[in-house]
């Protein structure tokens, strides 16, 4: 029978709390405590004693285990966060550029054919599309090409958006 996906999970919360369940028996100073204690003193430590700091380390290492899990999921957001950041940077100097470009900034009235503005304009525009093409896919380069700077002003609103269930099915892909 197939695994589920939570399934998995507890296997792998099961994995974490026993790996650090058997560093704590195995170098834990309580432990080598009760072992020195007891060979120094001559003295048996009573079996309940080692049962309750079994059980405690069994506590101790869900702990441990609950808060390295913790740990990897706020990297995954600072991660994702310093993506979007980096994301809407480069897609607001790229609205910027497209405004100075598309306005025929100091090209129209020095070049009677317009053809410097049009290069500048087919430049800008070829930037723009490698930029969605590694980012964002394909499919966003096409709705770029149908819908002009729209598309980008979707991204950056995405950008800025904290809640995941917000986000475009674009930014989804990121």
């Amino acid at each position: 029978m197939p695994e589920s996906k939570n399934s998995t999970n507890v296997f792998a919360f099961i994995r974490a709390v026993s790996h650090h369940w058997l560093t704590l028996m195995g170098g834990g100073a309580i432990t080598v405590a009760l072992g020195v204690f007891e060979r120094f003193s001559g003295k048996n430590v009573p079996l309940w004693v080692y049962v309750t700091v079994l059980i405690l380390f069994v506590f101790f290492a869900c702990y441990l285990a609950w808060r390295d899990a913790r740990k990897e999921l706020a990297g995954y957001d600072d991660a994702g966060r310093r993506k979007r950041e980096y994301l809407a940077e480069r897609i607001s100097t790229l609205l910027r550029e497209a405004g100075e470009v598309d306005l025929g900034f100091g090209s129209s009235r020095d070049d009677p054919g317009n053809m410097r503005s049009m290069f500048r304009l087919q430049n800008h525009r070829w930037r723009i599309a490698r930029f969605l093409r590694i980012h964002y896919g394909e499919e966003t380069v096409n709705r770029f090409q149908k819908n002009g700077t729209e598309v980008l002003e979707e991204l950056l609103a995405d950008c800025y958006k904290d809640d995941s269930n917000e986000l475009t099915v674009i930014q989804k892909s990121v």
